[in-house]
Order: C-alpha cells, then structure tokens, then sequence
C-alpha cells in the first residue's frame, strides 16, 4: 500500500517573486525546508539531499548558499552516517 506524502502550501503574494516560476518556487521551498530541518539535526546530509535529488556532497555546497555551515560544534558525525546508512538498509 503506497502512503501519500504530505504537502504544505505556501501562499505568497506573485510580484514578490518576480520572473520565477512555480516550479522554481517550489524548488526554493523545498531546499529552505531540507537546509532548515538539516540545520535543526532532524535530517541527515545525505538524506537532505536524496529528498532533494542531489548528491551529500552537492547538499554540502548548497549549505553554503543558505550560510548554513556543516561544521557545528553540535553535530554528531556518527549520528550523521548512521541515519545516511539506515536510509539505504
């Protein structure tokens, strides 16, 4: 049995974002809401960026465009490779 994933939207007004698409918006949501429960440990690197059709290393980068810092003090590498790895079980 296939279970639906949820879905939020997210009204915002239309000339705040300009030219950009729904598809851009979109993806723009979904990178901020990856980064942020990354950020808030509550997703792997490697699992941010497989919801995000991207390699570990590619999310890493796209930290950085966020000013989103994989060095913090309070994350737990083992904690980290153990959830990427659990995810691929």
């Amino acid at each position: 049995m296939d279970v639906e994933e949820p879905v939020t939207q997210v009204p915002y007004p239309a000339e705040l974002l300009g030219e950009m698409g729904a598809d851009e918006v979109n993806r723009l949501a979904r990178e901020a809401l990856y980064v942020r429960l990354y950020q808030l440990g509550r997703l792997s690197s490697g699992e941010a960026g497989r919801l995000l059709g991207l390699t570990r290393s590619d999310f890493l980068d796209l930290l950085g465009a966020y000013g989103v810092s994989y060095f913090d003090d309070a994350t737990n590498l083992a904690e980290d490779w153990r959830h990427a790895h659990d995810a691929h079980a």
